[in-house]
């Protein structure tokens, strides 16, 4: 591939739309089908949208007429978590954006997917361009005045097929690990039954005595650095487990009482949005200090591995709406504790562990692969672009 024909010209002159998302963003509202979405929302060719602010229609409406997203239309997060970007798809559904994300449409001689791998190889570049302390960030003149290369379109489309081709690899792989899940969840009820009934009649045993839940730390902008401890948060729970593409680090004393163990289960337990409360993930393979953060509660007991997949039945959601709460959505310790659980045998827990354990290492196979295919994913997007 004859690099000496490229052309390099600045992102504002081959884009017919470069914009970011609202600066004074609406007061969101419990449903609806409109939605707003920030940086927390987007990753590299994928875009997460169980957390948003929904609006009201008219409010989407006002808001749209600064962002007019579209299919093909590139999001690059330009706030917080600088550089991740996405291509849409026209699946997503009514969104528009906070200011932490910005909206491209690239002229007709330019592909969107060439875009996005050239920022998702060029990652570093933008973060020298970020500005900020406690929350860094790019201007839109600095993001227009980025210079890109150009290829023709020939070539755009044969990079854009190969590195296309691997990612989709990875997504399938992915899809993988996300059935794997599931299966657990199937034992689980092939093996107790469904606690909303308790057909098999196990004990009931209260939360309190089977398990120990504590909330986090709460910090101040001032405490984020960019070394330090991370403090886990509601974007590091995906699926069933840790996710670390968002972390937030802070420069804290951090007592050991806040220092999550391996066996944890992390439960986001306060949030805007209903759909978020009550997400969880298992604390494994830890190998530094982390704590959790104030909307965030970890739950600590010997039976973790069936409270990881009791906490996603309907019973466990029954519960906590009969629970009075306030106007924010949460699951508060004092909710937690009032829960009554049924609680099988230990022997029949164990073999459930062990079936765990099982699909863990076969998903651990998985991401392996998934590593894999990642780094030869980086390291064609390094021969292309720089």
């Amino acid at each position: 591939m004859d690099r000496s024909k490229w052309e390099y010209k600045k992102l504002g002159d081959i884009c017919t739309k470069l914009t970011d998302g609202s600066h004074n963003p609406p007061k969101g509202i419990d449903d609806s089908e409109y939605h707003m979405i920030s940086s927390q929302n987007i990753f590299n060719d994928r875009i997460e949208l169980s957390d948003y602010r929904c609006l009201s229609k008219e409010d989407f409406e006002a808001e749209n007429k600064r962002t007019s997203l579209k299919k093909g239309d590139l999001l690059l997060t330009i706030v917080g978590a600088i550089g991740r970007c996405y291509v849409l798809n026209g699946t997503e559904g009514n969104l528009t954006l906070q200011r932490s994300v910005a909206a491209l449409t690239p002229k007709d001689n330019v592909s969107s997917r060439f875009l996005m791998y050239y920022f998702i190889a060029n990652n570093a570049n933008l973060l020298e361009e970020a500005h900020g302390v406690a929350q860094k960030g790019i201007y839109l003149r600095q993001l227009s005045n980025l210079i890109v290369p150009i290829p023709a379109m020939d070539d755009q489309q044969r990079i854009v097929g190969e590195l296309d081709c691997l990612n989709e690899m990875i997504a399938l792989k992915q899809e993988q690990l996300k059935e794997f899940d599931k299966l657990a969840q199937s034992i689980f009820y092939d093996m107790f039954g469904d606690p909303s009934v308790n057909e098999k009649g196990w004990n009931m045993k209260p939360f309190a005595e089977i398990a120990f839940a504590k909330t986090g730390i709460t910090y101040k902008p001032d405490n984020v650095k960019e070394s330090g401890i991370i403090v886990l948060r509601s974007s590091n729970v995906q699926g069933d487990e840790l996710a670390f593409e968002d972390v937030v680090r802070v420069d804290l004393p951090i007592s050991e009482k806040y220092h999550v163990q391996n066996g944890d289960i992390l439960m986001c337990s306060r949030n805007g949005s209903a759909r978020l409360v009550g997400k969880t993930a298992k604390i494994m393979n830890v190998n530094e200090i982390m704590t959790w953060g104030a909307f965030m509660t970890i739950i600590r007991s010997k039976f973790s591995d069936y409270l990881l997949q009791y906490f996603k039945t309907d019973a466990f959601r029954n519960s906590l709406a009969s629970s009075k709460t306030t106007t924010v959505h949460q699951i508060t310790i004092g909710m937690l504790n009032a829960l009554n659980i049924p609680l099988p045998p230990l022997a029949l827990q164990q073999q459930f562990a062990e079936k765990i354990q099982a699909i863990e290492a076969q998903k651990e196979l998985v991401k392996k692969s998934i590593a894999e295919t990642q780094h030869l994913l980086d390291s064609r997007m390094d021969y292309y672009f720089n």
